[in-house]
């Protein structure tokens, strides 16, 4: 009895401890390796590594930019796309950087949107400026991409929308066309382009001042602008003249005729006439300058007398026929004339005056002129009254029959 339940005892142990510990040493291997797995997976995409947040709005993000896009500033990778969000024409990536990393980039960097190649990834790339701040980017920042690195298929595609609006026969024709042009032209346009070649390489130090003279030019482009408006008044008269004389082209053409024909006329009389009529205009030359001194006074007295024809209306009556509006009175006179005290004296000097006549005001008096001549000076009536009984009865009865002039 004793021997069996030993033996059933021994039995039991070594089974539970050969059969279970094999099997949690299996459990314990799995385990570990499936940790081992998921740390090197964690480690692969950064899990361990701490990261901070920084997003990028572009219009598009690329058909080739996926998550875990790689980020780079001056050709270093410094974190990754951990996220790419739509919102109508624009794209919204959120970046994970490196915080000792996000330390080199400036907070006035830009960024643009790059791939490797024609067909490559993209990926986010930090564009240093040439004046670099002081600050560094912050976490949570947010950045506009300049630039997305047009990808092939783009390309293809806008070439396609393009194609796709061509006629083939209108586009064969073209082709065709072109194709007949050039051919057996090939060393001229060759040349052509030599020489063309040549040209920017002469025009090529130039550019600066082309430069220059461009940007003076925006004064001078900025002055036509303004006066667009009276150019084009003028050149749609010029058109209205231009129809005229193509309707009136006869009539023009007469004239023409005719101002031939009156130049050989008149021709030999200028000839025969040309040094008294060069005499004449030279005798005119001093009348002429007068005038031109003195045409401000001029037409001052001219526009005077357009004023004043209500009153001279008033004064003559208006309108045909012949009668003047007067009262007559007897005034005492002034003076008689004394000589040579009265003799003229033609000394005046200051050039034409027109005061007290454009601008006069109603109630008022103009200035008076004073004049180095003997007429012009202000009057003064006659203090002492003289009776002239002689003078009176001529004005009275003179001219009747039997009345003798005294």
């Amino acid at each position: 009895m004793a021997a069996n339940k030993l033996v059933e005892k021994e039995s039991g142990g070594s089974f539970f401890g050969a059969g279970w510990g094999v099997k949690l040493s299996g459990l314990a291997m799995v385990l570990i390796l499936v940790a081992v797995v998921a740390v090197a997976l964690t480690m692969f995409v950064g899990g361990f590594t701490p990261s901070k947040k920084v997003y990028v709005d572009s219009q598009r993000a690329g058909l080739v930019m996926d998550k875990d896009a790689k980020v780079r500033i001056r050709g270093a990778e410094i974190g990754r796309v951990s996220d790419i969000t739509y919102s109508g024409d624009m794209a919204h990536l959120t970046l994970e950087i490196n915080p000792d990393d996000l330390k080199m980039v400036p907070d006035n960097a830009t960024v643009d949107i790059r791939s490797t190649t024609v067909f490559g990834a993209k990926y986010v790339n930090f564009i240093e400026p040439e004046n670099p701040s002081g600050n560094h980017l912050a976490a949570g920042s947010t950045i506009t991409a300049k630039s997305v690195t047009v990808e092939f298929n783009t390309v293809f595609q806008h070439l396609t929308d393009v194609l796709a609006k061509v006629a083939p026969e209108k586009l064969n024709a073209t082709l065709t066309a072109l194709g007949t042009a050039l051919e057996g032209r090939g060393d001229k346009l060759g040349q052509l382009m030599v020489d063309s070649d040549q040209y920017l390489r002469d025009i090529n130090p130039s550019l600066p001042d082309l430069q220059r003279d461009l940007q003076t030019s925006v004064g001078v482009t900025n002055l036509y602008a303004d006066t667009v408006p009276d150019l084009l008044r003028t050149t749609d008269n010029a058109t209205t003249t231009s129809k005229t004389i193509v309707d009136e082209q006869k009539n023009f053409d007469s004239m023409l005729v005719n101002l031939i024909g009156l130049a050989d006329t008149t021709g030999p009389i200028l000839k025969e006439n040309e040094q008294p009529l060069a005499t004449a205009l030279d005798l005119l030359r001093p009348t002429t300058e007068l005038l031109n001194q003195y045409r401000s006074g001029l037409n001052c007295v001219v526009e005077g007398v357009g004023q004043n024809v209500g009153l001279m209306d008033a004064i003559f009556g208006g309108g045909p026929g012949g009668s003047v509006l007067l009262n007559a009175g007897f005034m005492p006179g002034g003076e008689p004339y004394h000589y040579p005290e009265d003799l003229p004296k033609v000394n005046a000097t200051g050039g034409p005056h027109c005061e007290g006549i454009l601008d006069r005001e109603p109630g008022s008096h103009s200035n008076y002129l004073v004049t180095d001549t003997s007429e012009g000076h202000v009057w003064t009536p006659e203090l002492n009254h003289h009776i002239n009984g002689d003078r009176v009865f001529q004005i009275m009865f003179a001219g009747l029959p039997g009345v003798p002039n005294p």
